[in-house]
């Protein structure tokens, strides 16, 4: 399962710096040379200027890589060894994701284990669609403090 954490965040880190980098870069030339004007540091221009501009827009590249790793089954499944044991334990490795198990274990599946699946793949949805929606709440929330609107 490290193996699998690792493979994901690589997949995922460079979707998050991307966006997050377009983000801070569209942050507004005017607030930050007002703030060097007033004689604020760089760290305090990024720290009080920038950082507050593109919060919510780090917060969706977070969410955005969020969703690559719940849709990443191919690699998941690449990487680990298909198992037929689902353990009660979090810590205990074994099983793999909701993802990875639909992906494997379709095609071989009896008509009770195709319905399990699709459930699984039901819950699956429902789990995409409550961090979305919680994505879409915070950047609401914090869209009126970017400065985006302006």
């Amino acid at each position: 399962m490290l193996t699998v954490g690792i493979l994901l965040a690589i997949m995922i880190l460079p979707i998050i710096t991307n966006v997050s980098r377009e983000v801070f870069r569209q942050a507004p030339q005017m607030i930050e040379e007002a703030a060097l004007a007033l004689g604020a540091t760089r760290w305090e221009v990024i720290r009080m200027a920038v950082i507050p501009f593109g919060r919510s827009g780090v917060i969706s590249a977070s969410m955005l890589g969020l969703g690559r790793a719940l849709g990443e089954t191919m690699a998941v499944a690449t990487v680990l060894s298909p198992d037929f044991i689902i353990h009660a334990s979090l810590l205990n490795p074994g099983g793999g994701t909701f993802a990875q198990n639909i992906a494997s274990k379709f095609s071989e599946a009896t008509a009770d284990g195709r319905d399990a699946l699709i459930a699984s793949g039901l819950v699956l949805f429902v789990i995409t669609l409550l961090v979305n929606g919680a994505a879409r709440l915070i950047i609401a929330r914090r869209a009126e403090y970017s400065g985006a609107n302006a």
